[in-house]
């Protein structure tokens, strides 16, 4: 990968300012401290961008301890930088998509306490009734014996959904405070010339366009909250279950219910496929002299010059620019607690300029006039 490379952001409005920052996982304080780096937000976190516009590539959730703290700052500044002409876009990244879909593989468990309340244990309790109730009608609709719920069986439930799990379940759901939130958010947007979204753009992509994207995107989540609905309804699956335990029921069926129709291609939805947009490596990954012509053309497709995107921790904590300056890879593990060697970083595109932005220095990438054509 080229640490540097010259080129110029054709259409881009005179004096525009745009901030991209990557992967945050829970770094609250990275993120607040590259915010103020780059004279977004004040020491009170409050937005002094004007009328620059901030883009964050996905990956809010999972391993660090602050995504509360995360999601209300990201939230406040929508509304902030709207008032004073900015914009705050918030792409949702694969750790969104698995958090929305109930994979809690990732969460710190450690983050649920901050979201326990003082009536967290009758939820607790009721969730054990429910869990109960669940297994019972199961047991009797196929004919097996009655559960046997035992201390043991209970105290086993109750480690599994420490106090705040079910109020993190909730927050998440469509009508919980970040959940109702995430479901708003792109895959990808294009500003000027350049793509931005988490993953990246892989040939599974090729022939949509970035509407089209986030379009599919956003009704796999709709067939995901529908499906849920209707088997916790039907007692199917418990209310605690997520897309796994849903797609267990379902292929186990025959014949299968057609209200489940819906989770017939759940492994290649793009917010599910390791070739989607949320998860795809390849352009963080591939060979550049084998696969330039290829990512010109994927982002010709979608009418892009360039592209910047997250989810693959970048060597030495440092902004990478690849395949001839067409693309940014911006994950910089900000998270250092856990990515040894991360920083928290910006990408700041001004008149033409591309310039990484990191907490102790900065490092302009020079472009030239114009792209080079594939070979």
């Amino acid at each position: 990968m080229l640490a540097a490379v010259l080129l110029t952001a054709s259409g881009a409005a005179a004096g525009e300012r745009i901030v991209a920052v990557g992967d945050i996982h829970g770094s609250y304080d990275g993120l607040v401290s590259i915010l103020q780096r780059v004279e977004l937000i004040d020491a009170e976190t409050h937005w002094i961008g004007g009328e620059a516009t901030l883009v964050q590539t996905g990956d809010l959730f999972d391993r660090g301890l602050q995504t509360h703290e995360v999601l209300d700052l990201l939230m406040r500044l929508q509304g902030e930088s709207d008032s004073a002409g900015g914009r705050v876009i918030v792409l949702l990244g694969n750790h969104e998509g698995m958090n929305l879909t109930g994979f809690f593989r990732d969460v710190n468990p450690e983050i649920y306490a901050a979201f326990a309340d003082p009536k967290s244990e009758k939820r607790r309790k009721e969730g054990y009734r429910s869990f109960k109730k669940y297994w019972r009608a199961r047991a009797e609709a196929e004919g097996t014996g009655t559960p046997d719920f035992s201390s043991e069986v209970e105290a086993k439930w109750m480690a599994a959904y420490p106090p705040g799990f079910l109020e993190y379940m909730h927050a998440l759901g469509p009508d919980g405070r970040y959940g109702a939130w995430l479901r708003t958010l792109p895959v990808a947007v294009i500003i000027d010339d350049v793509l931005f979204m988490h993953g990246g753009l892989g040939p599974t992509l090729k022939g949509m366009t970035v509407d089209e994207i986030n379009t599919e995107a956003a009704a796999e989540l709709a067939t995901y909250d529908s499906t849920r609905r209707y088997m916790v309804k039907n007692r199917m699956v418990p209310t605690t279950a997520g897309l796994s335990s849903m797609l267990a029921v379902y292929r186990n069926q025959d014949p299968p219910d057609p209200a489940l129709a819906g989770l017939a291609d759940a492994d290649r939805w793009l917010i599910r496929s390791a070739e989607g947009p949320l998860w795809f490596r390849g352009n963080a990954k591939w060979d550049e002299e084998s696969h330039t012509a290829e990512v010109v053309e994927l982002l010709a497709g979608v009418g892009a010059q360039r592209m910047v995107g997250g989810h693959t921790v970048q060597d030495e904590g440092r902004i990478e620019v690849s395949f001839e300056g067409r693309v940014f890879l911006i994950d910089t593990g900000m998270l250092s607690s856990v990515y040894e060697g991360g920083r928290s970083s910006a990408l700041v595109i001004s008149n033409g300029t591309f310039t990484a932005i990191y907490p102790d220095g900065s490092e302009e990438l020079l472009f030239k006039e114009a792209l080079p054509e594939a070979a």
